[in-house]
């Protein structure tokens, strides 16, 4: 199968390594470079990479292909236009529901995952189920980045890894946790990550009508 990655940084990083192990054909898209401030928690990028584009970088780590574009309304249907599966791994919330509101209406199966600080949420949506708008609604104005609020490495491989295999069982035709988030809380702690379902909202515009 074909899976779109968007995204190349600290959750696109360990997502495309599982997807490609797992010998899925592997798309990834990031408009970005490297930076020095990267290196901590995107371990797929050296010293010398600074200064190169990431999607191409980590493609060619994997055997995957490298797309250089930002995931957006207009070029959602060049960038996904295979793809069985897409997984959403940057740090934008605009492209993160462009991402869900994309795959909703054309019932491609998707995963969302966002990571902040010392934990995360992994997203998993497929057609007739609740969705990423169901819930949040709309994107918010002010949510901090990465780079604003920080993020530890360890929590970015654990995200990555719960959304890589996210996606995998959303490949392999699993749907049991289509329409729901998992959500680790704080890897300080030793809290279980949390299941959190909800039903679909009826004024939802994401769902086809």
């Amino acid at each position: 199968m074909t899976i779109l990655v968007i995204g190349a940084g600290g959750l696109g990083g360990p997502i495309v390594a599982a997807l490609a192990a797992a010998g899925h054909a592997v798309r990834v898209c990031d408009d970005d470079v490297v930076e020095l401030s990267n290196l901590h928690r995107q371990v797929q990028f050296a010293t010398a990479d600074v200064g190169r584009a990431k999607a191409t970088v980590l493609a060619a780590a994997h055997g995957a292909d490298g797309v250089i574009a930002r995931f957006t309304p207009a070029t959602a249907a060049a960038l996904a236009r295979d793809a069985d599966v897409i997984v959403d791994g940057t740090d934008d919330p605009a492209t993160k529901f462009a991402v869900g509101d994309w795959a909703m209406a054309r019932g491609v199966r998707h995963v969302i995952a966002g990571v902040l600080r010392w934990g995360g949420t992994v997203f998993s949506g497929a057609a007739s189920h609740a969705c990423y708008r169901c819930l949040f609604e709309d994107p918010p104005e002010d949510a901090p980045s990465c780079g604003d609020a920080g993020v530890i490495g360890p929590a970015c491989a654990v995200l990555g890894g719960l959304a890589a295999r996210a996606a995998l069982a959303l490949a392999s035709g699993d749907l049991a946790d289509a329409g729901s988030l998992l959500t680790v809380d704080d890897l300080r702690r030793p809290w279980a990550p949390r299941r959190v379902r909800w039903e679909r909202r009826a004024a939802c515009p994401a769902h086809p009508s």
